[in-house]
């Protein structure tokens, strides 16, 4: 096997690093304080291309492959994984539509959504669901040449950004089963208003959603019309590319969390000499070091899968577990090695010790990707 990378693939990572160091870094507090994406920064991604890395040409993206896209949203989340899972998000609505929708609706969406001129969302989870899709309360029926949607939707990443946003719906003349519509979201009785208060990745956009007699065009319907009652297909597919994204934002954070650890620990003294010189905050950083690699080349290795064609509904699965874990395991022995200068907000490994958290849980828990992964094997 080739474990080198191509030239273009280096230039990725190190324009994403650049860009992150230089463009992310300075704008953290604020973006911790207002809890809110700058909306700068946006514009800057869109000069980059970084919304659309692994979309073909001929849509508006820029015909990489999920390799770079890993790359990128690795080094992203390395300086402020808020960044990482606002792009991560956006591709779940772009890749619902260029997996299922239709060939208008492709050219219609994804020019703006690969731009980043429209921020798209992805909306499942309810009040009394997060991944049985036989008890989505949200409703869409048929009037006419139009969808009338009624619900609510929990959790949504991006939704209180201008673009559009992919909401699953029971489709009530195809006997509850599940279809995805394309919403607006500036279509009247839409509403996203209040941010959730959460306990870390506060530069990612997270509200509710009220959908209150929402009218949509009827081939808004992903698909088009052999498109209705496919959610579910379609949840699974697009869920585990999620699971990508987030595994490589785990590989970020728990990359940060390590350099923060080798460079406090060099710099710390006591006895008269460097921390770093002491056993066990070697077997700390030895640890971590060995943990983040491995974690590192699964997440590439299933990127590569997924871009030569594969279904990686088990590989991200297993993928986003062992990373998700990684990343809590380098953050929390960041915090060790830090002392009670790391429970601090001075210091970083305090925000990556709350961002990681949440990488354990959304888009399915670690405990539902442990039966995913097993099922594959007990089947």
């Amino acid at each position: 096997m080739d474990f080198s990378y191509s030239e273009r693939q280096l230039k990725f990572r190190e324009t994403a690093r650049e860009f992150a160091e230089n463009e992310i870094a300075p704008l953290i507090r604020q973006m911790e304080e207002k809890r809110r994406t700058d909306r700068d920064l946006i514009s800057k991604m869109k000069s980059l291309g970084f919304y659309g890395i692994q979309y073909p040409e001929e849509y508006g993206g820029v015909g990489s492959s999920y390799l770079e896209y890993v790359m990128v949203l690795e080094e992203l989340s390395r300086v402020y994984c808020s960044i990482g899972g606002h792009i991560s998000v956006n591709s779940l609505c772009a890749g619902t539509i260029l997996d299922f929708g239709t060939e208008e609706q492709k050219r219609r969406y994804l020019p703006e959504l690969l731009a980043g001129d429209a921020i798209g969302s992805f909306a499942f989870t309810e009040p009394d669901t997060g991944s049985d899709a036989r008890a989505i309360r949200t409703a869409a029926v048929r009037d006419g040449d139009e969808w009338v949607i009624n619900g609510e939707k929990i959790f949504i990443t991006n939704s209180t950004l201008p673009g559009c946003i992919a909401v699953f719906c029971k489709d009530v003349e195809k006997d509850g089963k599940i279809t995805t519509i394309i919403v607006p979201k500036n279509a009247p009785g839409y509403s996203a208003q209040k941010l959730v208060s959460k306990m870390g990745m506060h530069g990612m956009e997270v509200a509710d959603v009220v959908l209150e007699n929402v009218r949509v065009p009827y081939e808004n319907a992903v698909g088009g019309e052999e498109g209705r009652g496919r959610g579910f297909e379609i949840l699974t597919t697009e869920i585990a590319i999620g699971k990508l994204g987030i595994s490589a934002q785990c590989v970020g954070m728990a990359q940060a969390a390590l350099d923060a650890s080798i460079s406090y620990a060099k710099q710390r003294e006591q006895q008269g000499k460097p921390i770093a010189k002491f056993q066990t905050i070697q077997w700390l950083i030895g640890e971590m070091s060995g943990e983040v690699e491995a974690a590192r080349y699964l997440t590439y290795a299933t990127a590569h899968a997924k871009s030569k064609g594969k279904n990686i509904v088990f590989d991200s699965a297993r993928t986003r577990l062992f990373a998700s874990q990684v990343a809590h395991r380098a953050a929390s022995s960041a915090m060790q090695i830090h002392g009670a200068f790391g429970y601090t907000t001075e210091y970083n490994v305090e925000r990556i010790f709350r961002d990681m958290k949440l990488a354990e849980i959304y888009e399915g828990v670690n405990e539902i990707q442990r039966v995913i992964a097993a099922a594959e094997l007990l089947r």
